[in-house]
């Protein structure tokens, strides 16, 4: 459903075909997303220059995993984006109370669990941990409980399309399964080198002349590697010493230390999780 199959029918009925339609329908579904997601980073930053130029990290492809991700395989782009819109709107809503944006953000986890909920819960889990900690409220309470509810309404869409129009194959969600601790030990290892490798461009370059034109590509994706670690680092610290520092208010707490901090913690957990599932749990990572 959120793949890029009604693009593709939108540049059909346009009067494209074949593999134009798929280029076309996939290009209108990148720029519908990278809309949506620059509207959702820019009304939370407030400034619409850093939001455009967060966004455009966001979609530059820098390898592999990358490109598929961009091409809407296994719609690993929209899930994404309506990641975010899960998120950073529950935040402005804490600290702006706008019911605007808490609506945004359950519309989100509707949308995402009516496909496949293990997905939702895998985002919703670490997120609502990281909510009732870092901010301790009765508005921080409600939009939980809002993000809840709403995965409910999302779980019986997703049970009635399942059910009525699009029975699955192969579901992920009941192929998922816990495995043992020595287990997923070994696969937290094999998805982290897998998101570490195949998101950078050094993949790319393997096997090439060591003086050869993708030489440059290949140190490239090593230092955004390093980069990569360092910022999850960098944002596990933020998330301590919003603990530690117990004067700050809800309001007080600077947004891009809350993004960090919530990038990091979310990488983590998340990681955590699809690891102690079995080797099936990387399609839903």
């Amino acid at each position: 459903m959120l793949k890029i199959s009604p693009f593709i029918a939108l540049a059909n009925y346009i009067g494209f075909s074949g593999y134009k339609a798929y280029a076309i329908g996939g290009a209108i579904a990148i720029c519908v997303w990278f809309y949506i997601c620059n509207l959702i980073i820019s009304k939370y930053c407030g400034n619409k220059y850093f939001s455009l130029l967060l966004s455009t990290c966001l979609f530059i492809p820098l390898g592999m995993d990358d490109i598929d991700f961009l091409l809407g395989q296994e719609s690993h782009l929209s899930n994404v984006v309506l990641s975010i819109m899960i998120c950073l709107p529950v935040i402005i809503y804490i600290q702006e109370s706008k019911k605007s944006f808490l609506c945004i953000s359950s519309l989100a986890v509707i949308l995402m669990t009516a496909e496949q909920p293990i997905r939702t819960l895998i985002i919703i889990a670490p997120f609502i941990l990281f909510i009732l900690i870092i901010f301790r409220s009765k508005t921080s309470v409600v939009s939980m409980l809002s993000i809840a509810v709403s995965f409910v309404i999302g779980k019986m869409a997703n049970d009635y399309l399942l059910d009525r129009h699009f029975p699955l194959k192969v579901d992920y969600s009941q192929a998922s399964l816990l495995i043992s601790p020595d287990k997923a030990i070994d696969n937290l290892f094999i998805i982290l080198k897998s998101i570490l490798v195949y998101s950078s461009s050094s993949s790319l370059a393997v096997g090439s002349n060591a003086i050869g034109i993708l030489t440059p590509f290949y140190f490239m994706g090593l230092l955004y590697i390093l980069l990569f670690i360092a910022t999850i680092v960098y944002g596990l610290k933020i998330f301590l010493h919003i603990l530690i520092d117990g004067r700050k208010t809800k309001t007080s707490i600077c947004r891009l230390d809350l993004l960090c901090a919530l990038g990091a913690t979310g990488f983590v957990l998340g990681l955590l999780l699809i690891s102690c599932l079995n080797p099936e749990g990387r399609h839903i990572f």
